[in-house]
């Protein structure tokens, strides 16, 4: 089981009629391709969710929603691509939820604000965290992995899909709660981190059951805990952070539509209807359901609401680990 999107988005309506139905009647927009940017590299869970969600899009506003892959600065490229974009409706981010309330406390010299300039949309899924050592460690559990670590400080190295992103930001709260010293590696995205992780040179990965589960089924990796309250319905073997030793240890990871500020609220309207349309119909939610991964879709206003809450949580975490990009 995971955070209920009740529990996630706090307030509001969240129900979702299926994806049925003649698309939406045509206006003034969208009149010609809509760009949907990504801030990591093709076949990561941000990118694996815009093209699925893109693919619905395009069938309901009847022109076509283009994923564009820049990867780079955890995230940070395609958001700053967008935020300088017109604000038309024809410039998009899927963006995780590093990029919009990590980022800013962690990178120092941004050109940007991505709370402020950046036109929240529609919430689009959210999903724990899964944490996975490598096979060739030897080691089954994660009490077994922290007495293991504690034995050789500062040798082992934990992979992030970039410097003052989630999963740095996850796997430094965690390194913080158990004392150990592990070092970071940082790539751009989860396919780029992969390779190295079941390769053992970084063989310590917090990410999505959707992208670590089949490495886990197929043996390379095991798992060692997830960061639902409580057990997976996908993966009912693996404890909970509670269970492992770690209470209250919970973040989720979860995934927004975001516009350039000041596009047209009309526009902003009519993509979070489309929204709901897409990740609520029910092939869709039972898609990602088999992945751990629920999907949320919301109104603008409550996207703005959860990205301040966890804008404001992990400030807070940064600021005590003192964690930076550059780190």
């Amino acid at each position: 089981m995971r955070m209920t999107r009740r529990g996630l988005l706090a307030t509001g309506s969240l129900a979702a009629a299926p994806l049925a139905g003649p698309a939406l009647a045509q206006g003034a927009w969208p009149d010609r391709p809509v760009r949907v940017l990504v801030g990591f590299a093709a076949g990561g869970p941000t990118d694996t969710l815009a093209r699925r969600a893109a693919q619905g899009y395009s069938e309901l506003l009847g022109q076509p929603f283009v994923v564009e892959n820049r990867p780079g600065a955890a995230g940070n490229l395609a958001t700053e691509a967008v935020v300088r974009a017109p604000a038309d409706g024809h410039t998009l981010l899927v963006a995780n939820s590093g990029q919009v309330v990590i980022n800013p406390h962690t990178y120092d010299r941004l050109a940007f604000d991505p709370m402020r300039d950046l036109a929240p949309v529609s919430a689009m899924t959210t999903g724990p965290f899964l944490f996975c050592a490598n096979a060739q460690l030897g080691v089954a559990t994660h009490a077994a992995l922290l007495d293991w670590l504690r034995r050789q400080p500062d040798t082992v190295k934990y992979a992030s899909t970039g410097a003052g992103g989630i999963t740095h930001v996850v796997t430094e709260m965690w390194r913080a709660r158990t004392g150990v010293r592990v070092e970071p590696v940082h790539y751009r995205g989860t396919a780029a981190a992969l390779p190295d992780v079941l390769a053992n040179r970084a063989p310590l990965f917090f990410d999505g059951v959707q992208m670590l589960g089949q490495h886990v089924r197929t043996g390379a990796l095991r798992p060692m805990l997830v960061t639902s309250p409580t057990r997976s319905a996908v993966m009912p073997e693996v404890p909970t952070a509670a269970e492992a030793g770690l209470p209250d240890f919970t973040p989720q990871s979860w995934f927004g539509l975001y516009a350039p500020r000041g596009t047209p609220r009309p526009i902003v309207d009519r993509l979070a209807e489309v929204n709901r349309r897409v990740m609520g119909a029910p092939a869709m939610r039972e898609r990602f359901a088999a992945e751990n991964t629920e999907t949320i879709p919301s109104s603008p206003e409550e996207l703005a609401s959860l990205g301040q809450r966890y804008f404001d949580m992990f400030g807070e975490a940064v600021r005590a680990m003192d964690i930076r990009a550059d780190a």
